[in-house]
């Protein structure tokens, strides 16, 4: 039996539209998800740019404030390095300065120091220079100190007495005022005696000091002659008198030839053929 035109129709609508379903059904239209995708895309693609245009900017704008303080301590070190100074050398500004921003690659270059001594107060000049190139020349009046360790009295050491470092004690003071001409701490001072009376507590001083004679005047000496692949040994008479390092007359008591000669210690001297 043969179906109306119009129901066929109505039957093959039926069949095309369920046929289309099942072709869509597995694609999501979830648009929560397709939004968190592109979000995660995002910030894959953004991240670094933005960390890489921090790092860059912080290279290029970073600056080091050269204040007193610094400078300060920029000079002593240059001052210390240039005078071979031992101890610290302390700068204090005499002048106001105003704080400068470099890069932190900038130098200071010590240009001159006047007197060219370390000195209580000097004027100094000095270079700035950043990334290599000079951006400045400056310069002002310093105050210095010079601290250093040096000896004191422990107790009171009389005229004449040979010094021990039982009777010594170290203290840091600044060494171009009052304690300028000061015994540095840890100085040999054997062969040399107090030429006045200290008290306890007294810095001591070069000026404290004589060198005790090794040689005296009128006292028999064993002389030592060396040269031209010859060596002698006699007996002299001292005509002076010597600490060590010096030169004396001395008197050979065989030929009665007088010369000179290096005393070398207690009762010793040599001479050079």
């Amino acid at each position: 039996m043969r179906l109306p035109f119009f129901a066929l129709f109505l039957l093959l609508t039926y069949s095309l539209s369920g046929g289309v379903e099942r072709f869509l059904q597995p694609i999501s239209l979830d648009f929560s998800t397709e939004q968190k995708v592109e979000k995660k895309v995002s910030a894959y693609i953004s991240s670094p740019a933005y960390a890489q245009g921090k790092i860059y900017h912080d290279v290029v704008d970073e600056k080091e404030l050269l204040d007193a303080a610094l400078l300060q301590k920029r000079l002593g070190e240059l001052l210390k390095h240039r005078f071979q100074a031992n101890g610290e050398v302390k700068v204090y500004l005499s002048r106001k300065w105003e704080d400068i921003s470099y890069s932190p690659n900038f130098i200071i270059k010590l240009s001159s120091c006047t007197p060219d001594e370390l000195n209580s107060n000097c004027f100094v000049k000095f270079d700035i220079w950043d990334g290599g190139i000079k951006v400045g020349v400056f310069s002002t009046p310093i105050k210095i100190m010079h601290l250093e360790d040096v000896y004191f009295t422990d107790k009171s050491i009389s005229n004449g007495e040979k010094l021990s470092v039982h009777s010594l004690k170290s203290r840091k003071v600044d060494t171009l005022k009052q304690y300028a001409n000061s015994v540095h701490a840890g100085a040999k001072l054997a062969g040399y005696e107090v030429s006045t009376q200290l008290r306890p507590d007294t810095p001591l001083k070069w000026n404290h000091l004589s060198k005790i004679n090794l040689i005296r005047k009128g006292k028999v000496v064993d002389v030592f002659a060396s040269g031209n692949g010859i060596f002698v040994t006699m007996k002299g008479l001292a005509l002076d008198d010597g600490v060590e390092g010096s030169f004396v007359r001395v008197r050979n008591l065989s030929s009665e030839k007088e010369f000179q000669a290096k005393v070398l210690s207690e009762n010793s001297v040599k001479v050079h053929l």
